[in-house]
C-alpha cells in the first residue's frame, strides 16, 4: 500500500516536471530575447573617512582642580589652555629712509633780446664816454694867485686824439723843466686844450689827460710837483678859429702860465 502511494508521488512530480519544460521550451521559442548590452560600469566613489570624534574635554572648574591634585603636567597632557599665544622674539630691522630727490630748479627761460643795429659812427671821439681822472685837491694858492703867459715856456702839441709825448714835446719840456728849476719861486698852471671835432666832454677829458701826462713828465725830470698844477679847457678856448688841419694841430696843445 506503501508502495503505491510512493509510486504515485513519483508518477505526479515527473509529470509536474515535464509540463514545466515543455512550457518553457514552448515560451522561447515565441519570444526571442534581445541581446544583452553590457551597462557601463558604475562610478567609483571613494567614501571619506569620517573624522574621529574629538573627546569632550571638561574644563569645569572641579576638573581642573582635580587634575592639579593629581600632580598632572599640563605642557605634557595635550590639552591646551586658553590664553595669549607665546611671541616670538623677532630682530629689530632698523629702516634708513631714502633721501629725498634733489629738487629740480625750476625752468626759467631766457627772455629774448632784441638785436642791437650799431649806427656807423661820425668820429671816433664822439663815441668814446669820458671818464675824468682822479681830481686833485682844492688847492687855494691856485684860485688866488694869478697866472700869466711866461714867453720863455713853449706850448708842445698832440697828434690827433693822443695824449702821448712824442720825442720833439720831450725836447721842449727839457727846455721848460730848466728854466722851472732856475726859477724855484716861479708856480705853473698846465692848460690841456683840443680842437673842435668830438663832444664837447669828450675833449674835457682829452684835455685833462694831456695836461696830466705833461705835468708827470715835468715831475721826472726834477720839478717839485707842489709847483705845478692842471686845468682842462677842451675845445673851449682854441688858439685858432679856422677849420684845417694847421689850424686843428695848433689847438691841439698844453699851454703853461706862471704866477711867481
Amino acid at each position: 500500500m506503501i508502495k503505491m502511494k510512493n509510486a504515485q508521488h513519483s508518477n505526479l512530480f515527473f509529470g509536474a516536471a515535464m509540463f514545466l519544460g515543455f512550457l518553457l521550451v514552448w515560451g522561447c521559442s515565441k519570444n526571442v530575447a534581445p541581446p544583452e548590452v553590457d551597462e557601463p560600469p558604475a562610478p567609483v566613489v571613494e567614501a571619506i573617512p569620517e573624522p574621529d570624534p574629538q573627546p569632550e574635554l571638561d574644563f569645569s572648574q572641579e576638573a581642573v582642580e582635580g587634575i592639579q591634585e593629581s600632580g598632572a603636567d599640563f605642557t605634557n597632557s595635550g590639552i591646551e589652555t586658553e590664553g595669549p599665544a607665546a611671541i616670538e622674539e623677532i630682530d629689530v630691522v632698523e629702516v634708513v629712509p631714502e633721501p629725498a630727490p634733489a629738487p629740480i630748479p625750476e625752468f626759467i627761460p631766457e627772455p629774448e633780446v632784441e638785436e642791437m643795429v650799431e649806427a656807423p659812427p661820425v668820429m671816433d671821439m664822439q663815441d668814446e664816454v669820458f671818464v675824468a681822472p682822479e681830481a686833485e685837491p682844492l688847492q687855494e694858492a691856485r684860485v688866488l694867485q694869478d697866472f700869466k703867459d711866461e714867453q720863455q715856456l713853449q706850448d708842445i702839441h698832440f697828434e690827433y686824439d693822443r695824449d702821448n709825448l712824442d720825442s720833439q714835446t720831450k725836447t721842449i719840456l727839457r727846455s721848460n723843466a730848466d728854466w722851472l728849476k732856475k726859477n724855484p719861486n716861479a708856480r705853473v698852471e698846465i692848460q690841456g686844450h683840443a680842437d673842435e671835432r668830438g663832444t664837447n666832454n669828450y675833449n674835457l677829458g682829452l684835455g685833462e689827460r694831456r695836461a696830466l701826462q705833461t705835468k708827470k713828465y715835468l715831475v721826472n725830470l726834477g720839478v717839485d710837483e707842489s709847483r705845478l698844477y692842471t686845468i682842462s679847457y677842451g675845445e673851449e678856448k682854441p688858439f685858432c678859429f679856422d677849420s684845417n688841419e694847421n689850424c686843428w694841430w695848433e689847438n691841439r696843445r698844453a699851454h703853461f702860465t706862471v704866477a711867481d
